[in-house]
C-alpha cells in the first residue's frame, strides 16, 4: 500500500501517475478538508481518508495498513501536516517521500515584494495600500488580520466550500469582502477581481506554477498594484516530477 498526504492539484496529479505505473497496488490518498475529499473520489484510482492526521494516527495506519511509502504531497505552507507526516515515517521506518511544487522563481522589484511570513506581509501591505486583496486562502487569514492596522479594507480569495466561508465569517468578513472561487485563475480574471474590488495591494503565497502565482504577479504588475509573495516555510528536500517519485518508490520493497 502507498499512502499519499494531500488533497492538493499536486497530489492529484501525482496519483494519476501512480496508478498508471502500480495498477495493481492499493493507493490511499488523505484530504483534510471537505473539498479536497471531493474532488479525489472524482477523480478515483485511490482510496480517500478525510480528515487531519497527526503524528499516532498516522504511525497507527502505517502499522495496521502495511503502508510501504508515505508520500508528503501537501501544500507547501502546510507545516504542521508535514511536520506530522516525517514523525509518523521515523516511527514506523517507512521511506518517507516529499513531493513539492517548485516555487515561482519570481525576482522581487517592479512592485514585488517578499514577505518572511504572513504576519512580515501584513505588515507590508499596510504600508502600501488601504484595500488589501487576499489571495492566500482561508487556512491563515487570522494572522493576517491580527496584524493590520484599523482603518484597512480586506477582501479575501477562497475555495467555494463551507470550510472556509465559515472560516471568513467567523473572523468578521461580510459577504462583500469574500470571493469564493476555485483556483488557479488567468491572469485576464485576476486582473477582472482586482479592478473589481478596487485592490491597492495584493498579498499572496509563493505556491509556484501549480498554485497560480505567475498569472497573479502579471496582473498586479498590469494594473500597477503592489503584490506581497510570502515566501514557503523552511521544509525538507523536495521531488518536483511524479517520474522520480515513481522511480524511487520501484526500489522499495513491496
Amino acid at each position: 500500500m502507498i499512502l499519499v498526504m494531500g488533497g492538493t492539484k499536486d497530489a492529484r496529479l501525482l496519483l494519476t501517475s501512480l496508478r498508471a505505473a502500480f495498477p495493481a497496488e492499493m493507493i490511499v490518498a488523505t484530504a483534510i478538508s471537505d473539498y479536497g475529499a471531493d474532488l479525489l473520489r472524482k477523480q478515483g484510482g485511490c482510496t480517500v481518508l478525510q480528515g487531519a492526521m497527526d503524528t499516532a494516527a498516522l504511525t497507527r495506519f502505517i502499522r495496521e495498513k502495511g503502508v510501504r511509502a508515505l508520500i508528503d504531497a501537501t501544500h507547501p505552507f502546510a507545516e504542521q501536516a508535514t511536520a506530522e507526516a516525517r514523525q509518523a515515517a521515523q516511527k514506523t521506518g517507512v521511506p518517507y517521500l516529499r513531493f513539492e511544487r517548485p516555487p515561482g522563481q519570481i525576482e522581487a522589484g517592479d512592485g514585488v515584494y517578499y514577505a518572511a511570513d504572513f504576519a512580515a506581509a501584513a505588515k507590508i501591505a499596510a504600508r502600501l495600500g488601504k484595500v488589501i486583496f487576499l489571495t492566500i486562502g482561508s487556512r491563515h487569514l487570522r494572522e493576517i488580520l491580527n496584524h493590520l492596522p484599523e482603518g484597512k479594507k480586506v477582501v479575501a480569495r477562497v475555495l467555494p466550500d463551507a470550510d472556509s466561508i465559515r472560516q471568513c465569517t467567523s473572523l468578521g468578513l461580510s459577504p462583500a469582502e469574500i470571493v469564493a472561487i476555485q483556483g488557479p485563475v488567468s491572469k485576464a480574471l485576476n486582473i477582472a477581481l482586482f479592478k473589481e474590488y478596487s485592490a491597492n495591494v495584493i498579498i499572496t503565497k509563493d505556491s509556484g506554477e501549480t498554485g497560480g502565482t505567475p498569472e497573479k504577479v502579471a496582473a498586479a504588475r498590469e494594473l500597477k498594484i503592489p503584490i506581497v509573495l510570502i515566501r514557503r516555510p523552511p521544509s525538507p528536500a523536495g521531488i518536483n516530477f511524479p517520474t522520480e517519485i515513481i522511480n524511487a518508490l520501484k526500489k522499495i520493497p513491496q
